[in-house]
């Protein structure tokens, strides 16, 4: 298939800029091999849909911006004219041939627009806002467009690896192998950075290691990542160069990082690995690591370059979470919902834990927690820091606030299992479509947490990968719970 060739203009919705939009659809056209009387068409089309935003989506100078997309493919060059002003029904634009004359109204204004193009269409993108999409079949004559397959990235030559603390010189070199590897979709904003990488090194939330050639060069990255002063840490921030893959780099890297953790002497490690193939899986387990949860939809989809994915429909990335202890285990005492005391007991079971399920109750008064938003991935998350079920109206309250005013397409809820009123908020999230997703050792600041999650955009669990057959186990337990879940009806007399 031909590939695809987009520009975009993001412009006030004000008349000093009508000209430059005309002109920027004026260029895309040309480039796609349209006629001089066709270009023509577009740019008094563009003029207006430019002056029905300005005038109706932004009545009154209401300030707000224009964005014009264009994208030329295989036969057709296609426009789109987005606003996110006031909301707008187009079976209002029934008849283009009203007698009327009124811009916006279907006279004049909607017959040039129609003119111009060969599909028209209006679309309402909700707390997106509208678009307005003009197609244009182009001419047999027309240019087609380069079918760049994607680059491929030669291998480096044969190096030895030196696996050692990373330098602070050398965080802008692990920022562009991010880039490298992930383009701009990974999940942490600060591993672009480089004065964001060395912040986190120098304030102890991160301890970074590099694989480097014998001439310097920095092949490959990973750390422990502490974002809380716990006795444990994520083994994160794991990338390779594309250029050094496969030479088992990933391997070198955790282990000194495992012998480093031993070293200043945290108990645990866990491992987040992706569920989009299961490599990075099969190695956390082979270090010793047991799956223990499903964290569903964390980010936005990724784009693994070089690594075969591009040819897959994007969906929210998932990680499995998985742990590792470097000692023996402690003995737990845990609130777990009656539920699902069997899955629990199971996770426990491949840590060899000694576990002791104690019964619900009322938690001390008042009950604590945290509301946070990460912009970036979209991800709400509510951390209940002392358990009290009483506060489950205020819990919910901020549930439905992450949803519809910040846009969270996915919420986490953190219940802490040593307080014996984590059953009783367990209950009632799972009543307003929270799911059961796994259990999080040493995840609490007193012990394990249970995590439940909500989402608000659609998953295909089928194209989640596990390697372990728990960890399949796990999945269809989640998934289960998953379907439960959106089967609730939550009443709007229900939220507080």
């Amino acid at each position: 298939m031909a590939a695809s060739l987009k520009t975009q203009l993001r412009i006030p919705a004000d008349s000093r800029f009508l000209a430059m939009i005309q002109g920027h659809v004026r260029g895309v056209a040309t480039i796609a091999g349209l006629a001089p009387k066709d270009i023509l068409a577009l740019e008094l089309a563009t003029e207006e849909a430019f002056l029905n935003i300005r005038d109706h989506a932004y009545p009154g100078g209401i300030p707000g911006d224009v964005i014009v997309s264009g994208e030329i493919g295989d036969g057709e060059l296609r426009l789109d004219f987005h606003d996110q002003g006031l909301p707008f029904d187009p079976s209002l634009l029934s008849r283009a041939d009203d007698p009327s004359g009124t811009r916006g109204s279907g006279g004049l204004g909607l017959k040039l627009i129609h003119h111009a193009a060969d599909e028209v269409h209006w679309v309402n993108h909700g707390r997106q806002g509208k678009g307005l999409c003009l197609v244009k079949r182009l001419p047999l004559a027309a240019e087609p467009i380069p079918t760049g397959a994607p680059t491929e990235v030669p291998p480096a030559p044969a190096h030895t690896y030196a696996i050692r603390p990373m330098r602070p010189d050398e965080a802008l070199r692990v920022t562009r192998i991010f880039w490298l590897a992930y383009g701009y979709s990974y999940k942490n904003d600060a591993f672009y950075r480089p004065e964001g990488l060395v912040r986190l090194v120098g304030t102890g939330q991160l301890v970074s290691y590099v694989a480097v050639t014998e001439t310097g060069e920095v092949a490959a990255h990973a750390g422990l990542l502490r974002s809380e002063p716990v006795p444990m840490a994520e083994i994160a921030v794991l990338v390779v160069s594309p250029a050094h893959r496969g030479r088992g780099l990933m391997g070198a890297l955790t282990t000194a990082l495992i012998e480093k953790a031993r070293e200043i002497g945290l108990f645990g490690l866990s491992f987040n690995p992706v569920t989009s193939h299961a490599y990075s899986q099969r190695q956390a387990m082979e270090f010793g690591a047991r799956p223990c949860g499903l964290e569903l939809a964390a980010c936005p989809p990724q784009q693994f370059k070089a690594m075969g994915l591009d040819d897959v429909a994007p969906q929210r990335e998932s990680y499995l979470h998985c742990f590792l202890y470097l000692n023996t285990p402690p003995a737990a005492v845990v609130h777990v919902p009656v539920r699902h005391r069997d899955i629990a007991g199971r996770i426990y079971a491949q840590f060899d834990r000694s576990l002791t399920l104690a019964p619900p109750g009322e938690g001390p008064a008042p009950g604590n927690y945290k509301v946070s938003f990460d912009r970036g991935p979209l991800k709400g998350s509510i951390r209940v820091v002392r358990a009290d079920a009483r506060q489950w109206p205020e819990l919910l309250r901020a549930a439905v606030d992450l949803t519809d005013i910040a846009g969270a397409e996915v919420i986490s809820l953190d219940l802490p299992l040593a307080q014996p009123a984590t059953p009783l908020l367990c209950e009632r999230a799972e009543a307003a479509g929270f799911f059961f997703a796994g259990i999080w050792p040493h995840g609490a600041p007193d012990g394990d947490m249970l995590r439940l999650m909500r989402l608000a955009s659609p998953l295909d669990l089928e194209r989640v990968r596990i390697h372990s057959e728990f960890g399949r186990e796990l999945l269809r337990y989640v998934g289960a719970e998953m379907e439960r879940a959106a089967t609730v009806v939550i009443s709007p007399c229900h939220v507080p």
